[in-house]
């Protein structure tokens, strides 16, 4: 799955390994960045394609890219790359815990 270039971007570091975050924020690591007042939550080439959150808050935005991954799960047309992706990524996980 191609990610989102971030460089150029206000990267927001995130300690990917924090158990404060949900598996899948920890699994899958989005990319978070600051875009004026907002924060946004991405995984995927483009808001658009990508799975993509925002909020006034790192932790706002997570929550809001989380809701948005269940649903592109849930709903996501065929032949769709990025849930594709993270279901392989999620089935992974699950064979190995």
């Amino acid at each position: 799955m191609e990610q989102m270039n971030t460089s150029g971007l206000d990267v927001i570091p995130l300690d990917y390994t924090s158990a404060d975050l949900s598996a899948e924020v920890r699994l899958l690591k989005p990319a978070l960045y600051k875009d004026g007042d907002a924060v946004c939550c991405i995984l995927g080439p483009d808001p658009q394609e990508g799975i993509f959150g925002c909020g006034h808050s790192t932790e706002e935005a997570l929550q809001d890219w989380e809701n948005h991954l269940k649903d592109r799960l849930v709903n996501h047309p065929l032949g769709d790359p990025v849930a594709e992706s993270v279901i392989r990524i999620l089935d992974r996980q699950k064979g190995e815990g």
